[in-house]
């Protein structure tokens, strides 16, 4: 559920963003199930592979427009409405 929840936060808050001069890309990401003490260092990935898309999405390069307003997954959006169903 909490992901859920956070989609709908990121939705949000782009859209109060989306005419913003600045042009601010906001997105969230899920890192997926990481070896740390968060998982009781049962994740299948490393902290290098957890932090891939995070980092991916930090650093799009200026201009970029898309994703926006997504959740993004092995940096790839994910669709909600098929992963998350009501």
């Amino acid at each position: 559920m909490s992901k859920v929840g956070l989609w709908k936060a990121t939705a949000i808050l782009a859209e109060q963003f989306k005419s913003d001069p600045r042009h601010i890309l906001i997105n969230s990401c899920c890192p997926g199930y990481v070896n740390t003490d968060m998982s009781s260092h049962k994740g299948t990935k490393t902290i290098l592979e957890g932090a891939d898309t995070p980092v991916y999405l930090a650093t799009l390069p200026k201009g970029t427009t898309e994703p926006y307003g997504q959740l993004v997954s092995e940096r790839k959006v994910v669709d909600v409405d098929k992963e998350c169903p009501p």
